[in-house]
């Protein structure tokens, strides 16, 4: 574990001091009343973990990955290194710091972490970083675990076809096993794909089954649209448009 991070001592300091009743109750990362006593003295890293885990509840991930990233240095060997690792670096990610949730994340896969969502967050973050080779592996990895993770299949899809890999986006997502439960991303991926490569039939045939299982979704309606006017069908066309904006027009007088 040596250079993931170094052990932070002021965060140590600061948890001691916040055990002290005449600390103010407004300074940051200071630990429940339930737990002071756990840190009167050199915190241990189970404590620090479940200290960890509080501030990712309470949605305050700086002071998380801090709790972390102290634990690891005072116990690199410790019984669940590799998934205090993995929320060190999801703590990071979700504090804003893609970069340093990338080396942390990748430390818990090399140390044994096993799991989706190690993969899942980590695409998310090569994705911010805009390392979309990268990305796309470790969103194809997740895939491998669970071939149905629609968040999966949408992401991988999203970078395909911005990288105008078309064959790969329709590769991927048209199988008759993801057929019934392809998401509005992906037949809006697909439908593109199919009409970037000139196949407008097969375009229109899988913007069509996404307009019927998501009648409310106007970005598929308008793709079909598209497509239907490419293929001289422009009264179809129109129609798809009017029942799309019937539909709309109907749920926002509906809307409380």
């Amino acid at each position: 574990m040596a250079g993931l991070t170094q052990i932070k001592f002021g965060f140590l300091i600061a948890l001691v001091l916040a055990a002290d009743c005449c600390v103010s109750a407004q300074m940051p990362c200071t630990p429940p009343e339930a737990m002071k006593a756990r840190f009167t003295g050199t915190p241990n890293p189970d404590a620090l973990n479940e200290l960890g885990v509080w501030f990712g509840e309470q949605k305050n991930y700086t002071c998380a990955a801090d709790a972390f990233a102290t634990s690891l240095q005072l116990d690199p060997k410790q019984k669940d290194m590799a998934h205090v690792a993995f929320m060190f670096g999801g703590s990071l990610y979700l504090a804003g710091d893609a970069k340093e949730a990338i080396g942390a994340l990748r430390e818990a896969e090399k140390f044994g972490y096993r799991d989706i969502k190690l993969h899942l967050l980590l695409a998310q973050a090569l994705d911010s970083t805009g390392a979309t080779a990268e990305s796309k592996a470790e969103w194809r990895a997740a895939i491998e675990i669970d071939p149905e993770n629609a968040d999966a299949l949408d992401n991988l899809s999203n970078d395909l076809i911005a990288d105008s890999e078309d064959e790969a986006v329709i590769t991927l997502l048209d199988t008759a096993r993801l057929k019934p439960l392809r998401t509005v991303q992906q037949c809006s991926n697909l439908g593109l794909a199919y009409a970037r490569k000139g196949q407008l039939a097969e375009a229109s045939s899988v913007l069509r089954e996404g307009v019927n299982t998501y009648p409310d979704s106007m970005p598929l309606a308008q793709k079909l649209a598209d497509v239907l006017t490419q293929l001289g069908k422009k009264d179809e066309a129109g129609q798809v448009l009017a029942v799309a904006h019937r539909r709309q027009s109907a749920a926002k007088s509906d809307a409380p």
